[in-house]
C-alpha cells in the first residue's frame, strides 16, 4: 500500500516493485541459500518485506529513525537498527548475505565512504557469503561501478541489468501530469513495466538504468 510521504513511492511505482522483486529472486537463487540477511539502507522496509521470505532471519538498518519506525510497522519479525553503512553494529561474519540496494552512489557517499561501506559489508559477511548491490546510474557509469566492487575484498560473481531505462524515460515524460489518475495507474502497472522491460532488452546494458552486482567473500 502506498504511504503518504514515502520517499520515491517505492510501494507504488512499478519499476521499483520489479526491482525489489528482482533482488528477492536473486537472493533466493544463491547457493547456499542465505539464512541470515542484512538489508542496508532499508528506508521504510519495502525491500526488507520482500527479503523476509528468503532467509531464517532478516536484519535491516537505516540512518532515519522515522524510516525505521515505519519499517517495523511494515515487516513483522525482522530486526531493525538505526545505523550507518560505514559503521555496521554487528559482529564479524554475522550474515550470509548483505544487500546494498541503490546505495553506494544513491546515498551520495564519497569515494572513501563507498570503500568503507564495502569493507564493512565484507567484514560482517561470513566466509563464502555474498553481497548483492544494485545501483541507479547512467549506463556509461556501469563499468566504473562494477570496477569499484571488484577493487574491494569481494570477488564479483555476476553482473545483471534490469532493463528499466524505457520505464524511467516514460515516467520523466509524464512528470508534468503524474498527478492524473490514469497516469498513476499506468506507472503502477507491473504488466506495463514488464512490457517495457522486454522492449528494453533489445538495447542490452544501455536499455537499463539499474545494474545488479553479486559478489562473494572467499570461502
Amino acid at each position: 500500500m502506498h504511504k503518504r510521504g514515502e520517499p520515491f513511492d517505492y510501494s507504488r511505482r512499478a519499476a521499483e516493485l520489479l526491482r525489489h522483486r528482482f533482488v528477492r529472486e536473486v537472493a533466493a537463487r544463491l547457493t547456499p541459500r542465505p539464512a541470515r540477511v542484512l538489508d542496508v539502507g532499508c528506508s521504510m522496509g519495502q525491500l526488507t518485506e520482500q527479503l523476509a521470505s528468503v532467509p531464517e532471519a532478516v536484519f535491516a538498518i537505516d540512518l532515519s529513525r522515522v524510516a525505521i519506525s515505519e519499517a517495523r510497522s511494515r515487516v513483522r519479525g525482522a530486526r531493525f537498527v538505526v545505523a550507518a553503512v560505514t559503521a555496521l553494529p554487528f559482529r564479524a561474519r554475522a550474515f550470509d548475505l548483505v544487500v546494498l540496494a541503490d546505495g553506494l552512489h544513491s546515498w551520495k557517499l564519497s569515494p572513501r565512504e563507498r570503500g568503507a561501506a564495502l569493507g564493512e559489508a565484507h567484514r560482517v559477511v561470513g566466509a563464502g557469503g555474498f553481497a548483492l548491490l544494485t545501483e541507479y546510474l547512467q549506463p556509461r557509469a556501469f563499468p566504473a561501478f562494477v570496477a569499484q566492487v571488484r577493487a574491494s575484498a569481494f570477488e564479483v560473481v555476476s553482473v545483471a541489468y534490469l532493463y528499466d531505462r524505457l520505464w524511467y524515460r516514460i515516467e520523466s515524460w509524464l512528470k508534468a501530469v503524474r498527478g492524473w489518475r490514469g497516469v498513476q495507474r499506468l506507472l503502477a502497472s507491473v504488466p506495463f513495466a514488464l512490457l517495457l522491460r522486454s522492449l528494453s532488452r533489445w538495447f542490452g546494458a544501455s536499455g537499463s538504468r539499474h545494474v545488479c552486482v553479486v559478489a562473494r567473500k572467499a570461502p
